[in-house]
């Protein structure tokens, strides 16, 4: 639990945030595929053709991404840390000649591309690239904090503009809820003073009030006929509007469906090619597991085989041996023999003629001559 890295802010906003292409492995041993960019990629001796360090296809400019460009940046002006060194076979002026059959032929005969049109490189290359696309990644980041940074101000800028909008409405509708009163009031005072005129004009001239009466009721029925048209006039203009409303309701419901089917096609086929990509890496571990299971097994068949050969090798060396001990063995006898033979030549006969024997083989073997005269002449 203390190795486990754990994930801060940065490091979720690091994940919102695409990483260039390239940065991401298709090849190699599982914790390569979530190794970050800031790691190098370590020597592992594998498999023949098991996996190929490549960068980008021939005739694709190594130091170029898609996407908006990275900001000027001086902070590395000698180049130390990247060399952004020359590679013929990423010119994309080269790419036709590049892709002609005969050369790519040669260049698969040399290995210095795949089958798939991806340049080969060593493993120091294809860290430094690593390093690149970290200079990269780093570059978007730093870029989305400066834009979260600013829309985050002018937010707190806009809430702070909405509080006191707010609070200037606030004030004037209390403003004018005081002037109506205040109307509410004047009108009812002179609403007042205008009955008591009336009614004291009555009182004074009853042919001026019926009059006034006539004409009064003139007035209103003339208000109340204005009133009753402003009140269709609003009714007509209401119905106007919810019909606007309902066919404005209509657009946003048949758009928001619209953008339902679209999120839900793109779903589909994100989960689809989600699962054709598992399906290829569930392959590939596949036949990796599969030639590392024959591979420990042919090199213990090689094991067996190799004691087999020390075996037989000892065997025919024992008896070797075991014969050139036996053919020392009687060659000594031949030359002890040879030896007794030089010995006895010159004393084979004394001066007085009488025969000497000084070999005890041939005591021996006169003895085992005379034991077989006698065993014939018993028998006899």
């Amino acid at each position: 639990m203390i190795r486990i890295k754990r994930i801060t802010d940065l490091d979720r906003l690091a994940e919102t945030i695409p990483k260039p292409k390239g940065a991401l492995l298709e090849f190699g041993l599982p914790k390569w595929k979530m190794m970050p960019l800031e790691h190098k990629i370590p020597m592992i001796p594998g498999p023949k053709d098991a996996y190929n360090f490549t960068r980008r296809k021939v005739g694709r400019n190594l130091w170029e991404m898609d996407g908006p460009r990275m900001e000027f940046d001086l902070s590395d002006p000698h180049c130390h840390e990247n060399g952004f060194s020359y590679e013929p076979l990423h010119d994309k002026h080269l790419h036709d000649f590049f892709s002609r059959p005969a050369n790519l032929k040669c260049l698969l005969k040399a290995g210095l591309i795949t089958v798939d049109m991806d340049v080969k490189c060593s493993l120091r290359d294809y860290n430094a690239y690593r390093k690149y696309l970290r200079k990269v990644h780093t570059d978007r980041i730093r870029r989305e904090l400066r834009r979260r940074n600013r829309l985050f101000v002018e937010r707190r800028a806009l809430r702070f503009a909405e509080d006191q909008a707010r609070k200037e409405a606030k004030r004037l509708r209390e403003r004018e809820k005081l002037a109506n009163g205040r109307q509410h009031l004047v009108q009812q005072q002179l609403l007042e003073k205008e009955l008591k005129i009336r009614k004291q004009r009555e009182r004074a001239h009853k042919t001026v009030r019926r009059l006034q009466l006539l004409k009064f009721i003139r007035q209103e029925e003339q208000r109340m006929i204005n009133i009753k048209r402003k009140k269709r006039a609003e009714q007509i203009r209401q119905k106007c509007k919810i019909a606007a409303e309902i066919a404005r309701r209509k657009v946003i419901d048949v758009l928001v469906d619209w953008k339902k089917k679209d999120k839900g096609r793109k779903k589909a086929k994100n989960l689809r090619l989600i699962d054709v990509k598992q399906q290829k890496q569930k392959v590939i571990e596949e036949r990796w597991k599969k030639k590392q299971y024959f591979q420990e097994k042919d090199i213990e068949r090689q094991k067996i085989l190799l004691q087999c050969i020390d075996i037989r090798r000892q065997k025919f060396i024992q008896n070797y041996n075991d014969k050139i001990n036996q053919e020392t063995a009687r060659m000594q006898r031949l030359l002890d023999n040879a030896k007794l033979f030089t010995n006895c030549y010159v004393k084979r006969y004394l001066p007085d003629g009488r025969e000497r024997i000084c070999c005890k083989k041939y005591f021996e073997s006169n003895k085992n001559g005379k034991e077989d005269e006698l065993r014939s002449n018993s028998q006899n």
